[in-house]
C-alpha cells in the first residue's frame, strides 16, 4: 500500500504534517474520496498550493474535489524523468545539468523562454517528445509560474522528502528490534 502525507507551513514557516493515509488503490475515486475527507477534516479551507507528482488519477481527483488550489509538479519527479529520458546529455564535462537549472529558476517567462530555446538547440532537443510534453505543462513545474503563491522557497519536496527519509530510517530501525 501506498503511505500518502500531507505536509504543509504553519505560520511561522515550520513543517506540519497535516495527515497520513494508507492507500489501497490508487485509482481517481481513491484519490478523490481522500482529498475531499482531507477537506472535511480542514474546515473547507483549500490549500493555496499543493505539490504532486504527474500521476493521471490524483490529477483527476484533484480537479473534481480541489480545482482551488495552484496545482505544482514537484520537480524532484521531473529531474528523475530527465535522467531517463535525456541521461546521456550529463556525460562527463556536459554543461547540460547547468543549463537546465539555468532555466528551471529562470526569473521571468521570457529568459524562461529564451533558455529553453537556447538550451533545445544547442543539445539538438527540438523532436525529443518528451521534452515538447514536458513543455505544454510548464506552469505546472518551472520556477517562474506560481511566483505569487507562497511557498517560503521550499522547492517542491524538501517538506516530504525529509520527512519520509526520516520516518523510513525510524520504522527500519524499529523493525531491526524485531
Amino acid at each position: 500500500m501506498r503511505l500518502l502525507t500531507y505536509f504543509g507551513l504553519n505560520n511561522h514557516y515550520q513543517q506540519v504534517i497535516f495527515g497520513a493515509c494508507l492507500m489501497y488503490d490508487e485509482t481517481a475515486n481513491s484519490f478523490q474520496w481522500l482529498f475531499e475527507t482531507f477537506l472535511k477534516c480542514m474546515a473547507h479551507k483549500y490549500p493555496q498550493l499543493i505539490f504532486t507528482d504527474q500521476d493521471v488519477a490524483m490529477k483527476k481527483a484533484l480537479s473534481l474535489s480541489m480545482p482551488q488550489p495552484f496545482h505544482k509538479l514537484r520537480l524532484w519527479h521531473i529531474r528523475q524523468n530527465v535522467m531517463k529520458h535525456l541521461g546521456h546529455l550529463f556525460k562527463y564535462g556536459s554543461s547540460f545539468a547547468r543549463d537546465l537549472n539555468a532555466f528551471i529558476y529562470s526569473k521571468d517567462e521570457e529568459e524562461f523562454l529564451l533558455y529553453w530555446k537556447e538550451m533545445l538547440n544547442m543539445y539538438e532537443l527540438q523532436d525529443n517528445s518528451w521534452l515538447k510534453g514536458i513543455f505544454e505543462l510548464k506552469e505546472k513545474w518551472a520556477m517562474t509560474y506560481g511566483r505569487e503563491y507562497l511557498s517560503v522557497g521550499k522547492e517542491s519536496t524538501q517538506l516530504s522528502e525529509s520527512f519520509n527519509a526520516r520516518l523510513k530510517d525510524y520504522l527500519k530501525s524499529d523493525l531491526d528490534l524485531v
